[in-house]
Formats: structure tokens, C-alpha cells, sequence
């Protein structure tokens, strides 16, 4: 809902909460997210439950307000929402690319160019070693990416696409996190 007006009832939503007016609560899993995120040894969260319990709108609020949550060395992060249904984000190479785009969008001011030539590379498309590298250097410049993206599970409808060796690497590419359950680098 992003028109002008409120709605009279505020907890009628049809889909995905994208005016941050129209969120309400959540408090403590904002602090959750923020806390991993910031916290000394920054951790993958996963954000699971039923359908249309507002997974979407929560991640996007947090984009939309995560600097406020986490205020000491926020130049430190640059923080996307990537939804993964979309076509962009059928193939490996799709998913790189779009996280590389959303990425370079978010990079503002001197940064912007050494930050954007870790992408600028000669293998066309995007590929594993490419974007872990990317990835590796954007870290080595004091730049974390934070990736929240939402309907994950969407990427295991295509298991001829996204392999054991894409999640390995993603799982390469972030901290471990502290949950005994597992990990994964992706909130939904």
C-alpha cells in the first residue's frame, strides 16, 4: 500500500507493506536483525513462517529504516531488499547479477567507483568466482553487504540452476551464525 491516505483500519493490507507509516510493531525483530547485524562477528539470520504473516513487509521496512537501528558505522553497510521471485533471479547467473545492481545503486559518493570497478570485470555474465570475489573485495574495503532477500525458497524451485555449490558459496561468503539449527545468508 503506498497511496497518500491511510486506510481507515491500519491492519487491513493487501500484500506487502511498503509505506513505513503503515507498519506497526515488530520491535523486537528489528532489534534482532539489527543486533546480528552489527553486532562483532555479524551473522546470516533466516526469517521463517506461515504465508502472509508480513516476512515482505518486515524485511522491508528494515531496509527502509535499518539506519536508524544501527547507527554507529552505518557507512559500513550497504543494505538491499532483493525479492527473488521475479524473472531477474531464475538463474545463478540472474541472482549475481541483480544483488551486484541493487549493490552499485545503493553506493553513494567517493566510495562509488573503487567499489564499483570489484564488479566491473571481464567475464560477461556474472559468475560464482566473479561475484565471491566481488564480494571478498567490497569486504577488504571496509564495505559489508547485507542482503535481505525475501522468498528464498523461490530459488529451489530451479535445483538445476542453483546447485549445492551456490549455496556452499554463498554460505562461504558470510559469517557463520549462532543458531544450531544451521545457516544460511538469506533473510526472507
Amino acid at each position: 500500500m503506498t497511496s497518500g491516505a491511510l486506510p481507515a483500519n491500519p491492519f487491513v493490507a493487501a500484500g506487502m507493506i511498503e509505506d513505513p507509516r503503515l507498519f506497526v510493531g515488530r520491535k523486537d525483530e528489528l532489534h534482532a536483525i539489527a543486533s546480528r547485524m552489527k553486532g562483532d562477528q555479524p551473522t546470516s539470520i533466516n526469517i521463517v513462517g506461515e504465508k502472509h504473516i508480513g516476512k515482505s513487509s518486515l524485511l522491508h521496512y528494515y531496509v527502509r529504516t535499518w539506519q536508524q537501528r544501527v547507527l554507529n558505522n552505518s557507512n559500513n553497510y550497504v543494505v538491499i531488499y532483493l525479492p527473488l521471485r521475479g524473472v531477474d533471479c531464475q538463474t545463478e547467473t540472474g541472482f549475481y547479477e541483480a544483488v551486484a545492481e541493487g549493490l552499485l545503486s545503493h553506493v553513494q559518493g567517493w566510495q562509488q567507483r573503487s567499489l564499483q570497478n570489484c564488479w566491473k570485470i571481464k567475464i560477461k555474465p556474472l559468475n560464482r568466482q566473479a561475484f565471491s570475489d566481488a564480494v571478498k573485495q567490497w569486504k577488504q574495503q571496509g564495505k559489508l553487504p547485507v542482503l535481505c532477500l525475501d522468498d528464498f525458497e523461490s530459488l529451489l524451485k530451479y535445483p538445476d540452476k542453483f546447485d549445492n555449490g551456490f549455496y556452499d558459496n554463498l554460505r562461504s561468503l558470510s559469517p557463520a551464525p549462532d543458531n544450531p539449527r544451521g545457516n544460511s545468508h538469506a533473510a526472507r
